[in-house]
């Protein structure tokens, strides 16, 4: 990867943004599925 290429760079960021969103919406719903899937 060359650091001195924006456009590169920006690409890269981009994938470590929405890999992180995606584990954050995929956590919450396990959470969400698991509350309102827990036994009384």
């Amino acid at each position: 990867m060359d650091s001195n290429n924006p456009k590169q760079m920006s690409r890269h960021l981009w994938w470590r943004v929405g890999y992180f969103l995606f584990a954050i919406h995929l956590v919450a719903l396990v959470m969400i599925f698991a509350m309102s899937h827990a036994p009384r």
